[in-house]
């Protein structure tokens, strides 16, 4: 059978969407990562990590391994709190915004960096306030989000969000914005994870919010097929200098560049798997022998559903 590499979009009307409800979540440990050194503190779902800046502190939060591991980062100024992604559950949204509420500052804003529904369940939670993403996000969100609800009620019951939230504010593609004295400058990537993403850059403290760009000791969701704009996008993020610490939207926050080449060579062999392989099950087999232990086995199947959509 040949095999299709499609976008999201024309996947919908194919037969992923009634397999997509029951995804296996496999179980795996982390490998290699860890903490900045710089606090952590377990909350009953998921764990937070914080880089220190003095003025400006960053809190990282990753959900359990049943979401998928997903990051969302608040970066905490000196008077608000500016959170991007909103996760893949409502109840570890709720979680994540009760613990940056407990500082005493308001939030600032919901930013949303792409499509994929792991990033926006969670931001059901924020509907009270301002949700910004880019036009294309905002987009496909408006017109794909009922769907991912109707989809994920059977697997993840209780973490969907009742209806969706589409971001109701844009960003323009290379913007730059002080928020309370903290300078954001939002990067438009496309062809990579998925088809439009956001990363967000913080020059005062040398810090890249990569989002989906990058996962660290995750199985990456490969199911757009963009293998080599991923990699050419990631290979232009190592040759970056400007950052001293990369943030990932899926796994341990360590920080490390070390993730970038992590993932370079996994798309490496995930793409020449995939070019072997004839099933969703055959390719799965492969990256799981190579990587036994990363985190969110889980999203290996979604994205064989679209990678295979006819098997």
């Amino acid at each position: 059978m040949s095999k299709l590499i499609m976008n999201r979009r024309s996947l919908l009307v194919g037969t992923a969407a009634t397999t997509l409800a029951t995804p296996s979540i496999v179980s795996a440990n982390i490998l290699g990562g860890g903490p900045l050194d710089q606090g952590t503190t377990p909350l009953k779902h998921g764990v937070v990590t914080v880089a220190d800046f003095g003025n400006v502190k960053i809190h990282s939060y990753q959900s359990p391994d049943l979401t998928g591991c997903v990051t969302t980062h608040v970066i905490e100024t000196p008077e608000r709190l500016v959170f991007v992604d909103g996760q893949r559950s409502v109840i570890y949204g709720q979680e994540i915004r009760d613990y940056a509420e407990a500082t005493g500052k308001p939030v600032d804003r919901m930013i949303i960096s792409h499509l994929h529904p792991d990033h926006w369940f969670g931001a059901y939670q924020f509907r009270d306030v301002p949700i910004y993403s880019f036009a294309e996000t905002q987009a496909e969100i408006d017109q794909l989000g009922d769907f991912f609800i109707e989809i994920s009620i059977e697997s993840l019951g209780e973490h969907v969000p009742p209806a969706k939230v589409v971001p109701n504010h844009l960003i323009e593609h290379g913007a730059t914005e002080v928020i309370d004295g903290v300078t954001f400058e939002f990067r438009h990537v496309t062809d990579a994870e998925s088809d439009n993403m956001m990363t967000i850059y913080l020059p005062d403290q040398k810090v890249l919010i990569a989002q989906d760009m990058l996962y660290n000791n995750c199985h990456l969701f490969c199911g757009h097929g963009n293998f080599d704009g991923w990699k050419a996008g990631l290979i232009e993020m190592q040759k970056d200098t400007s950052f001293d610490l990369v943030l990932p939207g899926h796994g341990p926050t360590a920080g490390s560049r070390q993730a970038i080449d992590d993932a370079l060579v996994y798309l490496d062999y995930a793409q020449d798997a995939y070019a072997k392989s004839t099933t969703g099950e055959e390719l799965k087999g492969a990256i799981l022998d190579r990587y036994p232990s990363y985190l969110a086995a889980g999203l290996v199947d979604i994205q064989n559903l679209f990678l295979f959509p006819k098997s």
